[in-house]
């Protein structure tokens, strides 16, 4: 048998980019006992625009394999943070698809808020802005159990007294610690997202 019989045949996998913020990479999963799976980690891909997985003209990513033509794929999202997306059912996909829909990370922007503009602002109590201050976001929980370790983000104020977006998940509380030390604070706020 000659070394181009030995030579692995290639198939790709292609997946849109995600829209989710704080993306660093995505997580494929495979499965070669069909559909149902169970599914094993195969690689990692980092999300940068453009890559070496990255398609510039079709604006997707992609991945090259091993030609395996009954393996099934999955994918996972993971953000800066740690956190990981995977669909509750997402669809098995096989090689050389039609791009599929990464998974994404269900978060909100906290700091933004089109009805009240002010809503995360820090002021002095005569109104002014306050300008470097500290502010980091605890899920609800944690600050009241003191379990200080477990920050979700933290931030500084801008020389108007505002946040710039930190993303969190919707369906919590979390409470906001503002501090400028030896000037103002701390001072909290909650808020349900």
């Amino acid at each position: 048998m000659g070394n181009a019989a030995l030579a692995l045949q290639k198939q790709a996998i292609y997946w849109k980019p995600t829209t989710s913020p704080n993306v660093v990479a995505y997580e494929i999963l495979y499965s070669d006992t069909g559909i149902a799976g169970p599914y094993a980690r195969r690689d990692l891909v980092l999300s940068d625009i453009p890559s070496k997985n990255w398609d510039d003209e079709k604006g997707v990513h992609f991945y090259l394999d091993d030609e395996v033509p009954y393996r099934y794929y999955r994918l996972r999202v993971y953000d800066r943070y740690g956190n990981i997306a995977e669909d509750d059912a997402p669809t098995p996909f096989q090689a050389n698809n039609n791009a599929v829909q990464a998974p994404k990370l269900h978060y909100v922007a906290l700091g933004v808020d089109n009805s009240d503009p002010d809503k995360y602002k820090y002021v002095t109590p005569g109104g002014n802005p306050i300008r470097g201050a500290t502010v980091r976001v605890y899920r609800k929980i944690d600050w009241v159990t003191h379990q200080l370790d477990k920050v979700v983000g933290t931030t500084e104020t801008d020389p108007f007294g505002k946040i710039p977006p930190i993303f969190v998940e919707p369906g919590e509380t979390y409470t906001l610690v503002y501090h400028k030390p030896y000037e103002y604070g701390p001072d909290t706020m909650e808020v349900t997202v």
